[in-house]
């Protein structure tokens, strides 16, 4: 869209629309995932729908009135997939005890780090026209994996002779929003989101600010992403055990979360650039090895896709509409530099939110 000409403010508002879109679609996905249709059944049926609209997207793509709100509708289908697929590896622990999430979830960062170069060297070398089909062909190319996959049970599906009955839609939602460590974990993890987000949002404005350019860009994420496979990887060995890691591997990600905008805010040049945003990766490596386990530990048994899902989605949307309306209006005001200064504010304020609770919780455990 920058390529385009749109405004940062336009921009912000155009991919928080997106976000919400997702807000909107995955308690849908979710409930249905437990509820009527395994998840694999339901990820192909998206698959179809998603094709539909990159197609529609590239029709009108020089007709922004009716390009825009077919990318919102197609970002709404497009980002529930990654917190279902998430929720999955979680669920098929019960038939595979020996799967690990951290190191099937590498596997997503090293291909996010392979396509952030392909597609920095393809977008600056032949233009965007082609960045629907793009995705497209990239979400055919996940069917015979995913017709490989075991399918997941589900859980809030019960007989009628059962005496546990299952939970309505509105049932599920009433549950969630009754379970204290449910939402304490949805606090954290949102605000981790809001200030990850600021500079990650906007990095690509943030390059170009420092005489970067597109390519620059997928070269840096590549870099960073690569960093990511290489600490999930390292967890998921050194983590291996059943044990739980989720206060652990949280604080530190609360703690590596602060180290981007300080080395953005302390050095200078291109290579500040990727050591940030390897550092910041190396972060997410730690969120996303407990993040799921956090919101498993806190679900319902009946709702465990839904729970983790609705947890893993609320938590990214809220922070990163947050992070995209306020940053746009901050570059906008100001310069894209401010950006990293809020960062680090939030997201130390966020730090001292944990460890206070924490502390109060060993101060009350221990009389």
């Amino acid at each position: 869209m920058t390529e385009r000409a749109y405004s940062a403010t336009v921009c912000g508002i155009i991919t928080s629309l997106t976000f919400l879109a997702n807000l909107l679609m995955e308690p849908v996905g979710g409930y249905i995932t437990d509820t009527f249709l395994p998840t694999r059944r339901y990820l192909l049926l998206l698959i179809g729908m998603i094709s539909a609209l990159c197609i529609f997207c590239t029709k009108y793509m020089d007709q922004p009135w009716i390009m825009l709100p077919g990318m919102v509708l197609s970002a709404g289908i497009v980002y529930p997939f990654s917190q279902l697929m998430d929720a999955w590896v979680d669920i098929s622990r019960e038939k595979q005890p020996d799967l690990i999430y951290s190191r099937v979830r590498a596997g997503g960062s090293i291909g996010y780090a392979v396509m952030s170069v392909i597609g920095g060297y393809y977008f600056k070398h032949r233009g965007w026209d082609g960045y629907f089909l793009v995705q497209m062909v990239i979400f055919l190319f996940m069917i015979p994996c995913l017709l490989l996959l075991p399918d997941t049970s589900l859980g809030n599906r019960r007989k009628q002779e059962e005496k546990e009955k299952s939970l309505s839609f509105f049932q599920a939602f009433h549950t969630l929003v009754q379970n204290r460590r449910f939402l304490f974990w949805l606090g954290i993890i949102t605000f981790y989101w809001f200030s990850h987000r600021l500079v990650g949002s906007f990095l690509s404005l943030i390059i170009v600010e420092l005489g970067g350019d597109a390519e620059t860009y997928g070269n840096v994420c590549g870099a960073g992403a690569a960093v990511e496979f290489a600490g999930l990887m390292l967890l998921a060995f050194a983590w291996k055990k059943k044990n739980s890691h989720a206060l652990l591997g949280m604080a530190i990600a609360l703690i590596t979360n602060l180290l981007r905008p300080l080395c953005f805010l302390l050095f200078s040049g291109t290579w500040a650039l990727y050591l940030g945003q390897m550092l910041q990766c190396a972060s997410f490596a730690f969120y996303m090895s407990v993040s799921v386990e956090c919101f498993a530990e806190a679900a319902d048994e009946r709702l465990r896709s839904f729970s983790i899902s609705m947890g893993l989605t609320v938590s990214s949307v809220v922070g990163t509409v947050l992070a995209n309306l306020v940053g746009g209006r901050l570059c906008d005001m100001f310069h894209p530099g401010i950006l990293i200064l809020v960062s680090f504010a939030l997201g130390f304020l966020n730090s001292a939110v944990f460890f206070a609770e924490r502390l109060y919780h060993s101060m009350e455990k221990h009389g």
